[in-house]
């Protein structure tokens, strides 16, 4: 199983969940064969590797993230205060599906793909660490179910740029409309 995290190593990424859950992989040998990829910078990236098992590499920014998400089976990053989330569209677009913290901003991603799955990262890291093992488990089990074709066009039609641009400007001629009539 490759497993491929990616973002700003602060603290609401939550790669501490990560590595905590790579750590219970590898301990519980849950698959053959393990590694798990951070590509990340910041605060938190040498408290992290710190606490990183042995089966979890660590790379810096690169310039292109397209290898890194052909490489992984799936894309984890349980953040929390998480907007839109390009990293996880990016990923469903490469062909990787994602798993999410629910309620957060993959949510409509996942939604409107079916890309991935989102868990419950709560207060309680080993409840989130169960979560996350569970859905790595479940797509692993059920990849088709997660990652094909059709799941891919889904994502790259949201990401349209077209599309976005018309809908850009249905809102904005709506709005003008509105205050022209006023």
């Amino acid at each position: 199983m490759k497993i491929l995290s990616i973002g700003n190593a602060i603290y609401r990424k939550r790669f501490d969940l990560c590595a905590l859950t790579c750590a219970k992989l590898e301990k519980e040998k849950t698959f053959d064969e393990l590694s798990w990829r951070i590509i990340a910078e910041g605060p938190e990236l040498e408290k992290l590797k710190q606490m990183a098992p042995k089966s979890m590499e660590f790379l810096r920014r690169v310039e292109v993230l397209r290898d890194h998400y052909h490489w992984a089976d799936v894309f984890v990053l349980p953040s929390y205060d998480e907007g839109f989330g390009l990293v996880y569209i990016e990923s469903i677009m490469s062909g990787c599906p994602i798993i999410a913290t629910a309620g957060e901003g993959a949510v409509e991603i996942v939604e409107q793909t079916g890309g991935g799955l989102l868990v419950d990262i709560v207060s309680d890291n080993a409840l989130s660490v169960a979560n996350i093992k569970k859905a790595i488990i479940e797509i692993s089990h059920n990849y088709n179910l997660y990652m094909n074709p059709e799941i891919v066009e889904r994502a790259r039609d949201k990401m349209d740029p077209v599309r976005i641009q018309g809908e850009w400007q249905d809102l904005l001629d709506k709005c003008f409309d509105s205050k022209n009539s006023d």
